[in-house]
């Protein structure tokens, strides 16, 4: 049987932890939350895209640690509850990890986040139109 090399994501509100593992190797990193959201907030980033890169990032990051590799090719699905600069519900769901041709076994695959919903009346009861349910593939190259 062939090992495969694995990742293992946990969130809570304030972190969110990246392990990756091979063989005996295992590295670990983290994202701090508060710190990455009120940069994108303050400097009126988009937030999706941003964090996407940094999550990929920090993922090639942690797996090149222990696993030599020239592509990572990670596909994420998101969704959320209306358009993403006004959602108050975003759920960020890793579907699938490839470093070459190599799938990675993937633990906690889902990162969900939510806030306060400042949205009218109107624009709850017509969110249903502007729900964002899309699959987003990107690769980083070593």
């Amino acid at each position: 049987m062939e090992i495969k090399p694995s990742l293992i994501i946990k969130a809570n509100n304030n972190v969110i932890i990246l392990v990756a593992k091979y063989n005996h190797q295992v590295a670990e990193h983290d994202i701090q939350l508060k710190l990455v959201l009120g940069y994108y907030w303050r400097n009126n980033l988009p937030f999706v895209e941003k964090f996407l890169e940094l999550l990929g990032t920090v993922i090639k990051r942690s797996l090149a640690q222990v696993y030599d590799f020239k592509k990572l090719t990670v596909k994420f699905n998101i969704e959320s509850n209306d358009d993403l600069e006004e959602s108050s519900i975003l759920s960020i769901d890793i579907i699938e990890v490839r470093a070459d041709d190599v799938e990675l076994e993937l633990v906690g695959n889902s990162i969900n986040f939510e806030g306060i919903d400042n949205r009218g009346a109107v624009s709850k009861m017509t969110s249903f139109r502007r729900k964002v349910n899309e699959t987003i593939q990107k690769e980083f190259i070593s």
